[in-house]
């Protein structure tokens, strides 16, 4: 479903001050839809979780932006969980009162979800309503840690003791990845296994790097600036 990659819930009604290293909210989508198209691994999302506080001041890590690119191949998907038409209604409805929430218009038959929501859709749609306390969960742990998480195949992601992980583990993820930066934390996930390499991790930390100016005009060239950027960063 490709309008999932264009949805923002509103923003977060208490904001920490953006940091001194340039961050841009209005280009992050642009940099997590050039991550995920410019490169040669298959991730089927992107999210971006951004520290933010709650109502009583405590801090937390909170829906930043996100990308959805999908499943390279649906029928390769690992199904876990059936969905009833009971199911599939539910989820239409949740999604076209998102739809509402974002626009501003009023909840109707028509608003346009028609198609079935598969479970990473899913997935990736709920993530938008959760958050991170401290080292809670993959981000925050990543987070608290300043330490990249990275994990394959639907085992480690159960063992991983992550309810998130676990869900996404059921709804048909196979890698999952957590990597911090100053001004949160950036989530990959993929339903392929895809392992660890320091080519990625390179051109991860350049599109978090937000004193980098890309000309995000259009996705294809902007994939073609991270491939092309990404090649030619040398390691210490």
């Amino acid at each position: 479903m490709g309008t999932l990659s264009t949805l923002r819930p509103p923003v977060r009604p208490s904001q920490p001050p953006q940091s001194a290293t340039g961050f841009n909210q209005d280009t992050l989508q642009q940099r997590l839809q050039a991550l995920i198209e410019g490169v040669k691994e298959i991730w089927t999302y992107a999210i971006f979780w951004q520290p933010s506080y709650d109502y009583s001041g405590s801090s937390l890590l909170g829906w930043g932006d996100g990308y959805y690119k999908g499943e390279e191949d649906k029928t390769k998907v690992k199904k876990s969980i059936v969905t009833s038409p009971a199911e599939q209604e539910h989820r239409r409805k949740v999604l076209r009162e998102l739809y509402s929430l974002i626009s501003g218009n009023p909840v109707t038959e028509e608003s346009p979800v028609d198609e079935e929501v598969t479970d990473m859709e899913w997935f990736f749609l709920v993530s938008m309503t959760q958050s991170f306390v401290n080292d809670g969960g993959l981000p925050g742990q990543a987070y608290f840690n300043s330490t990249p998480v990275w994990l394959v195949g639907g085992e480690n992601l159960v063992l991983s003791h992550c309810e998130r992980a676990r869900q996404g583990q059921e709804h048909g993820l196979e890698t999952l990845v957590c990597v911090p930066s100053a001004n949160g934390v950036l989530e990959l996930g993929s339903t392929e296994l895809i392992y660890q390499n320091n080519d990625f991790m390179d051109k991860v930390k350049m599109l978090l790097d937000f004193n980098n100016d890309f000309d995000f005009g259009s996705s294809s060239h902007s994939s073609s600036t991270i491939a092309h950027q990404g090649e030619n960063v040398t390691g210490p």
